[in-house]
This record gives C-alpha cells, sequence and structure tokens, in this order.
C-alpha cells in the first residue's frame, strides 16, 4: 500500500519488515506513530477489535496486509515465458481471437533478447506457433501470429504442457519462467478434471514454472482457472470484454518484468476462534489455517487478504489469536526468507462497545465486502425491494469509508471504496439488463465480474 498505517484503539498490532533468514523469526511491535520500516516486503496483520464479548461484535474481521519495496535500481531478471492461447471455435465470436493476437504482439513488442519465448495456440490439439527461443527476430514471430486462426475444441491440457515442456526446453538460471494461458471456454477435450488439472499445475510449480490464467467472455469456468493460478503461483484475470485482452497481458507481463520476490506465500493460523470466511476465496469452504499462493510480487505491488472469525468460546481468560506466516524467495539474495507476524484479541465481559478497541479501517474494510456479497444476492434474486435497501445501505457505508480515508490519507481505502462503488454500479446495470432482455447471459456476466472483483482483494496491481 501506498501507506500502511495502524488505527489502533487497543489493538495489538505489529508491522514486520521482511528481510532475509533461514529460519521464522519475530521483531518487536513498531510504536503506533512509527512509519512501516524499509525491506522487500512489508507484512501487517489487525483485528477488528483488541477485546470481544458475547454478542459483540458478532464477528471479528482478520486483516493481513503486504506491500513490496519498489526500487528501480533493482535489474529484473530475464524471462522464459510461454504464451498458451486458445483457437477454438468460440474465438472467432467477438473479434475475440483478433484481440489475443493483438495482445500476443504486445508481448512480444516488450520482451528483449534477454528473454525467451514460446507461442502456443490449441483447440483439439496444441499447435506451436514459435519455439521457446531467445527474442531475437521478432518479425517472425509476428509473421507467424498471422498463420492460424479459430477452429475446433477446447483442450487446454494439451496446450498448458505443450507450454510448459517448451519453457523447459531453454531452462536455465536465474529465469522467471511463466504460462500465460487465455481461454473463452471450459476444458472439453484432453484433461478436463478439476483435481488433474490442478496436479499438472503444481508439478510444474514445484519445478519453478508459473501460470497465469486469463478466461474471457461467460462460458468458461472461473473456479477451474482461480484454482490453476492458485496452484501456479500465478494470476487469474477475468477478461470483461475482448477488447481488453491486450491490455490484460501486458500488465501481467510488465508485473513478470518487475518480480522483485518469488513464490510467495502466505499461510494464516488462528487459535480461539473459527475461519467463518476468506474474502476474495473462490473455492470452498475457508480451511483451519488458509494459505494463500501469491507467486512472484512485483516492484510496488500490494495486496489485502480479508478474514472473517468467529470466537469458540466466551470463558474469561479466553483470547484468539492470529498468526500470518510469509515465505518467499529473494533473488537478488539468493535465498528463502520466512517471517511471522501476530495479533490477538481477549475476551471481555463488558460488551459496550467503547471498551472493544474497535479499529475503524479493519472494520470498514470488513463492512464494504459484506454488503458487496448482500448487494450481490439482492441483484441475483431480483428482489427490487431487497436491492434498494442494499443499495441505499451501501451509499451510507461508502460515504463512511470515503471520509475515513480521505482524513486519515488511506488511499487504499480510498480505492477500494470507489472499487466497491463502481460494481455496485455494474450490479444495477445487469439487474436492469436482466428484467429487460438476455436473462442467462447477463447473469453468467454479473457472476464473473463478482467473482472476479473479489479475487482482487487479494492481489492489488
Amino acid at each position: 500500500m501506498n501507506s500502511i498505517r495502524c488505527l489502533r484503539c487497543g489493538l495489538i498490532s505489529l508491522v514486520l519488515a521482511l528481510g532475509s533468514g533461514a529460519a521464522w523469526a519475530y521483531e518487536e511491535a513498531a510504536p503506533a506513530s512509527a512509519p512501516a520500516a524499509s525491506g522487500p516486503v512489508v507484512l501487517r496483520a489487525e483485528l477488528s477489535h483488541a477485546a470481544y464479548a458475547k454478542g459483540n461484535p458478532s464477528a471479528l474481521f482478520l486483516k493481513v496486509d503486504y506491500a513490496v519495496a519498489a526500487d528501480p535500481s533493482v535489474q529484473r531478471p530475464p524471462l522464459n515465458i510461454a504464451l498458451v492461447l486458445d483457437r477454438s471455435g468460440s474465438m472467432a465470436e467477438g473479434r475475440k481471437f483478433s484481440y489475443t493476437l493483438e495482445a500476443a504482439r504486445e508481448v512480444i513488442a516488450n520482451l528483449s533478447d534477454r528473454d525467451v519465448l514460446a507461442i502456443v495456440a490449441f483447440s483439439d490439439r496444441a499447435t506451436v506457433l514459435a519455439p521457446a527461443g531467445r527474442v531475437v527476430n521478432k518479425q517472425f514471430l509476428l509473421h507467424r501470429l498471422t498463420e492460424i486462426a479459430p477452429d475446433g475444441y477446447t483442450d487446454i491440457s494439451a496446450g498448458l504442457l505443450e507450454g510448459i515442456a517448451q519453457i523447459d526446453s531453454q531452462r536455465a538460471e536465474g529465469q522467471v519462467r511463466h504460462v500465460l494461458v487465455l481461454t473463452d471456454g471450459m476444458a472439453n477435450r484432453g484433461i478436463t478434471g478439476a483435481g488433474a488439472l490442478r496436479q499438472l499445475v503444481e508439478k510444474a510449480h514445484a519445478r519453478g514454472i508459473g501460470v497465469s490464467t486469463f478466461g474471457c467472455g461467460t462460458e468458461f469456468n472461473e473456479k477451474r482457472l482461480a484454482e490453476m493460478a492458485a496452484a501456479g503461483g500465478g494470476r487469474y484475470i477475468y477478461v470483461k470484454s475482448p477488447e481488453q485482452i491486450p491490455t490484460a497481458f501486458v500488465e501481467e507481463l510488465h508485473g513478470l518484468l518487475q518480480a522483485a520476490v518469488q513464490n510467495a506465500t502466505i499461510e494464516v493460523a488462528v487459535s480461539g476462534a473459527q475461519v467463518a470466511k476468506v474474502f476474495g476465496q473462490l473455492g470452498g469452504p475457508p480451511a483451519r489455517a488458509p494459505r494463500f499462493d501469491l507467486g512472484n510480487l512485483r516492484a510496488g505491488e500490494r495486496g489485502t487478504l480479508l478474514m472473517e472469525l468467529k470466537p469458540s468460546g466466551f470463558e474469561r481468560g479466553s483470547i484468539i489469536e492470529a498468526e500470518a506466516r510469509l515465505t518467499f524467495d529473494d533473488p537478488q539474495a539468493g535465498e528463502r526468507v520466512k517471517r511471522k507476524i501476530a495479533t490477538s484479541a481477549t475476551f471481555s465481559e463488558d460488551s459496550n462497545s467503547a471498551a472493544l478497541g474497535e479499529n475503524v479501517e479493519t472494520l470498514l474494510y470488513g463492512h464494504v465486502f459484506r454488503a458487496l456479497e448482500n448487494a450481490e444476492e439482492a441483484a441475483k434474486g431480483l428482489d427490487v425491494e431487497r436491492s434498494r435497501a442494499a443499495h441505499t445501505a451501501f451509499d451510507q457505508l461508502y460515504e463512511q469509508a470515503r471520509k475515513h480515508a480521505l482524513r486519515t490519507e488511506d488511499q487504499e481505502l480510498l480505492n477500494e471504496a470507489f472499487l466497491l462503488k463502481h460494481f455496485m454500479e455494474e450490479i444495477a446495470a445487469a439487474e436492469k439488463e436482466r428484467l429487460l432482455h438476455g436473462h442467462s447471459e447477463a447473469e453468467k456476466k454479473f457472476t464473473k465480474e463478482s467473482d472476479y472483483q473479489r479475487y482482487l482483494l487479494m492481489h492489488h496491481r
């Protein structure tokens, strides 16, 4: 975040600057007014309350923030990437394939002769348009893009396996190795099962090859693509309309060009409470100890992990403890770094809100995303009265969040509030469209967009 600050009201909050080291290590809590210390990554964990009573609050929110320092003096490592592009028949619709080729051209333009590139297209089978090699003949690569057209079914696994093999064929020390997969449909040939696809990606990631997935249109399985990206330490990107494909590819490429840390993961362990919800999670119920595979993080990147906790007990002496563990590889130091950060809340017999030590920022984050989910349910059900009530509640919450962000100069909260306000407008438009025509297609678009906005909470650009 541009500035990560602690808004304490008696809350135990630790600010940890992450440096090198082989074993887990803690650092002392910084004073409330102290700025975040320098280092490759800054991590923070905060609970929405310093204390809790029975029935108040009904749930606690745990917010874990991470931010990577921007260091323009660090030379980027060479890339070894494979573009794996869907060329099935459906890609002819809405000029999706034309925009995909434009995206490939943009990628080629942004690479140098230090980088390795492979281009693979897939439908019923994989076609290698350009085998992995250094980017020394851009005109040849551009020409190869003109020699295919959309046709056939969708065998994602064929394209993915070929892309991984191409990267392996030109493996060298110091590279950032990554596959970029774009599709507009569900896998209906080759490996189609969620578990098998995830295992394929996990094996590649274990060998140092990351995977990012791009879904375009309304027919692809967003949960499947998000799970693949998580297993591959990459990003899942929802491309709302075909003309956005080139921009999405270039943004992800720039992230790879600016990789500051690699193979980053955050594990969260909670005692004295259950993790009831993980905001941004597209899968099933939350794990007892959620794990977030962040993959390669670029210079200046930041993200927020937000969870809802349900206290397990309300006896005197009860305490909720949350611990976040960050692991990443520092390519400059050539070593794996491990650090921990912890925060806690104690049980109080005084249920007065003033005695519970609210953390305003964390509480606002939780309420904003809960309001978003309520509005989503209203829109899906075409319940006009419920939708109006949800919009009214959100407008009040938005104004509260906006004013607080401006008063505390919290740019990140301001960005989140603005993003969610924009999304509420998208919901209203989708609801109106469904009431008039194209119900099925509007519902698909709405689902893709709402899922992606929740996913984005964990990955700020």
